[in-house]
């Protein structure tokens, strides 16, 4: 008896058609009922299981179209580069500047963290730490926790305010407005420490997404970022010594200086 040979093209056209797919809709693209034969083709190709959704749905990784946190959402599912929903929870938690509350992680992956959180902490892959009354999930690395929990406590164990997980996709434009017309209000100085701050709360890309809302330059944002955190705030300065404009007077004199010659 011939053996019934299944083509991984029509999974292909069913990933282009739909970009995320579920297993019953691959089982009936390919004509089979046995979930092996679509592994099997699905082997054929790179692919990616959702984080959301308990991995029920299944995108290409050709098709994922990955933000500068490694995630991409299509029609609500959810899609990490690290894979399932523990791997991708791991990978923020070592990643960030400050660890998470259980709550902040939720607000970034949009889908409940508590029970994988626990899982990593019984198998020693992150570690926590009680602050304020609060569990703060931190890298297992030690030295790594310890500045990640530096940072907690120098910030508060609060989520970001005014901002939220993405300030770009869920700030209303009144807002917006509001948030710049605030920052004109600001010199050099405050505005850049502000921006600095906000962007410290946010972790991971927070400095590209802050420069995104305000107009405020990247390299502004990092700067105040680097400065509170090595609490290089000069509170009688705008700038640092030095820096800035010379003085017109100065000019002037280099100028009448040079023409005497």
């Amino acid at each position: 008896m011939r053996t019934i040979q299944f083509e991984a093209s029509s999974l292909l056209r069913l990933f282009r058609r739909r970009q995320i797919v579920t297993m019953d809709a691959m089982k009936a693209a390919l004509g089979t009922t046995v979930d092996r034969t679509v592994f099997r083709k699905l082997s054929e190709v790179p692919y990616l299981s959702s984080y959301s959704h308990r991995g029920k749905f299944y995108t290409l990784e050709a098709l994922a179209r990955f933000d500068e946190r490694d995630l991409w959402s299509c029609r609500g599912v959810h899609f990490s580069r690290f894979g399932s929903l523990i791997d991708t929870a791991e990978q923020f938690v070592t990643r960030s500047d400050h660890g998470f509350l259980a709550s902040e992680l939720a607000a970034e992956l949009q889908v409940q963290t508590k029970e994988p959180l626990l899982k990593l902490v019984t198998s020693q892959r992150v570690a926590r730490a009680e602050l304020s009354g609060q569990y703060v999930y931190c890298a297992a690395e030690i030295s790594k926790r310890k500045e990640q929990l530096l940072h907690r406590r120098a910030y508060g164990t609060a989520e970001a305010l005014p901002f939220t997980r993405d300030p770009l996709a869920e700030t209303s434009d009144d807002t917006k407005a509001a948030i710049i017309l605030f920052l004109s209000t600001l010199d050099e100085r405050q505005r850049r420490l502000y921006a600095g701050l906000e962007s410290l709360r946010l972790g991971h890309g927070g400095d590209s997404r802050l420069a995104e809302l305000t107009g405020l330059d990247v390299h502004t944002i990092a700067k105040g970022r680097t400065e509170l955190l090595r609490r290089d705030v000069q509170l009688d300065r705008v700038r640092h010594p030095g820096a800035g404009r010379h003085k017109l007077e100065k000019k002037r004199h280099r100028s009448s200086r040079r023409s005497r010659r």
